[in-house]
């Protein structure tokens, strides 16, 4: 495809990343999850070495962090632990990592902050505390796939493309959050999860798992091994063959989403009677990244599963 034929009015509301903006984005996914979560302490704390009284000759290392507050978002109960002596080698090495992961998330995040400036799409704040403490918990990395809303903001990095901000959402009744899981033993952690962000968290009852907070943010917790037979045929569909992608929140978090053609395909025919603008320009976006016949392959698959 010629570059003049990325301007005409087909593709007006559509454009292509830039080299550079394509480079940022594939080194957020080729680093992946290395040295982005510490596996005891939240990276928004920091680690202080000091001396216990005056002029005694050993310094000792504490961490600093913050608990969760029911229904807060920025809010938290401040608390210290103590690590052990700065000069014992297992803490120093203790201190040393976690001041790397500092390092790579800082980094990190000024890359996403390029990319957002860029005009390619962020999360709102509690979605993306949501998606890195799934993360944090190793969901994805065990093939828990992140779809719904949260997913189709991902979708311009993975095709490429920046896409116009949404004039109406996919799923404007639906979740902030909207995770597939394998099968339904891995629902049990969900809940302790999410308790790290907010304690308001409790179980909604439902077909599916759908947990809510005081403040209204909900995640529906979905599995393919569900009895409807349809309802499975549907969601084993949309997570067969997830791919990588970024959510632009913090350092950017790194996820398996649908593929685009796979979630165009479940959409259209899922959400049959609130199909939003912003699939058509989803649509434009695989024809500019000339992916047009993947769509229909999806489409000819999906129906063969349905009938």
């Amino acid at each position: 495809m010629q570059i003049e034929n990325l301007h005409t009015p087909k593709f007006a509301m559509v454009r292509p990343l830039s080299l550079a903006q394509h480079a940022l984005y594939a080194d957020l996914l080729e680093q992946g999850n290395d040295a982005l979560f510490d596996p005891e302490f939240s990276e928004n704390g920091s680690i202080l070495v000091r001396g216990n009284r005056p002029g005694a000759p050993a310094l000792h290392a504490y961490y600093q962090g913050y608990r969760a507050r029911a229904g807060t978002v920025d809010q938290g109960q401040r608390f210290a632990r103590y690590l052990g002596r700065a000069d014992d080698p297992a803490v120093a090495a203790r201190i040393a990592r976690f001041q790397r992961i500092k390092a790579v998330r800082a980094e990190r995040a000024t890359t996403v902050r390029a990319l957002i400036g860029a005009g390619m799409p962020k999360p709102d704040r509690m979605a993306g505390r949501i998606v890195e403490a799934l993360a944090r918990a190793g969901l994805f990395s065990d093939h828990a796939v992140l779809i719904g809303d949260a997913a189709v903001q991902t979708y311009g990095g993975v095709l490429g493309v920046r896409l116009p901000k949404p004039r109406t959402t996919f799923q404007s009744d639906r979740p902030a959050v909207e995770i597939a899981i394998p099968d339904r033993s891995q629902r049990s952690s969900i809940l302790d999860i999410l308790h790290t962000i907010d304690p308001s968290f409790a179980i909604v009852t439902g077909v599916a798992k759908t947990y809510r907070s005081a403040e209204g943010s909900e995640v529906i917790v979905t599995s393919p091994d569900c009895a409807d037979e349809a309802t499975s045929a549907l969601s084993g569909f949309l997570v067969t063959r997830a791919v990588q992608a970024i959510v632009l929140y913090g350092p950017g978090i790194p996820v398996s989403v649908p593929v685009p053609e796979r979630y165009v395909a479940y959409a259209q025919i899922a959400y049959r009677t609130a199909i939003a603008t912003g699939l058509h320009d989803l649509i434009d976006a695989f024809t500019l990244a000339g992916r047009e016949g993947r769509l229909a392959e999806a489409r000819a698959e999906l129906r063969s599963l349905l009938r």
